[in-house]
């Protein structure tokens, strides 16, 4: 598996490693099987996929996720029509067969879970909330080693740097 990325609010791209995707792609597995969903997707706020556990082959990953980042940017807006403070983190589509809950995990990442009509409410809130629990911690720790490689990184740089300049220059 390739570790994946995504960027992060200030717009830096932010890579995901190995161990930690494994632990989203099993914490999302956890859910979807608890659920018994169809599919339990998460991704960054543009849209883009990060990681995802399906029991359904007719949903367009992509698609279903660039729709939900487009769904999430439209609530915003329709947040500050209501004078709310921050944007509203769940959203509920409810389907003939088939529902879709989506909510935030922090603020730069969602998840999307497809889900049968016969499963409860309360349980998908329930375990949804356990869930983005589990998945903002890893993200902390993404964000606490990001921090400590652009450190590592810039210092690294400087120091490279300054003494090219000083061959360059001359200079000892």
């Amino acid at each position: 598996m390739i570790p994946q990325q995504a960027r992060s609010s200030n717009g830096k791209r932010m890579v995901f490693s190995e161990t930690m995707y494994h632990n989203i792609i099993k914490i999302l597995a956890d859910l979807r099987s608890r659920l018994q969903a169809q599919l339990t997707i998460f991704a960054d706020m543009n849209g883009y996929p990060i990681a995802y556990d399906q029991d359904v082959e007719d949903v367009d990953i992509i698609a279903m996720t660039a729709l939900a980042a487009g769904t999430f940017a439209a609530t915003a807006e329709m947040a500050k029509l209501v004078k709310e403070k921050e944007r509203f983190r769940f959203i509920y589509h409810e389907g003939v067969n088939r529902n879709i809950y989506m909510c935030n995990v922090s603020k730069e990442y969602i998840m999307i879970i497809l889900f049968d009509k016969s499963v409860a409410m309360g349980m998908v809130r329930i375990l949804t909330h356990n869930t983005v629990e589990k998945l903002e911690k890893i993200l902390e720790e993404l964000a606490r080693e990001h921090a400590k490689a652009s450190q590592f990184l810039d210092v690294e740089f400087k120091s490279l740097l300054g003494k090219e300049l000083d061959k360059y220059f001359g200079i000892k």
